[in-house]
């Protein structure tokens, strides 16, 4: 089973606390030209590749996530730095339309396969949610973005 989803940051110190997308009637306030911090959450059959703990720029990397599944839909291995995080996030074809779902760096290993279209609908699912609702509270819209993330699916 595959499930991904954004979480935003609200609060800071004990206060500080993860809010599903989802659930976001608001965004965090944030001091001018800073950082919208979140994480995406992306989980593969019980491994958690991605987690809350790797908040960062949501923007930015939803943004290089999307970049990611691009360049895999073609059968070809797709990976990217996470900014600031010390991290390589891979997506690796393996037989039988199976993916090999990789988070690798700063001491840290997570590894999952699971069947390439499910993982590739659950991140493109994930991603169209944090745009559609960034666009919803914001007004701002990232087409090229989206269309990096939806080539070839059925959320062109």
């Amino acid at each position: 089973m595959v499930t991904a989803g954004t979480v935003l940051w609200f609060g800071q110190g004990k206060d500080e606390r993860s809010i599903d997308i989802g659930r976001c009637d608001r965004l965090p306030q944030v001091k001018y030209g800073a950082d919208l911090v979140g994480a995406i959450v992306l989980e593969v059959n019980g491994v958690e590749v991605l987690d809350r703990d790797l908040a960062d720029d949501i923007v930015m990397m939803w943004t290089y996530v999307a970049n990611v599944v691009n360049e895999y839909r073609n059968g070809r291995p797709a990976r990217t730095s996470l900014p600031d995080q010390g991290i390589c996030f891979s997506l690796n074809p393996l037989p039988r339309g199976q993916i090999l779902v990789s988070l690798e760096g700063a001491g840290d290993k997570r590894a999952a396969s699971a069947d390439a279209e499910e993982v590739l609908f659950a991140l493109r699912f994930a991603g169209n949610e944090f745009f559609d609702k960034m666009e919803e509270l914001t007004g701002r819209f990232w087409p090229k973005v989206r269309s990096r993330l939806n080539s070839g699916s059925e959320f062109q």
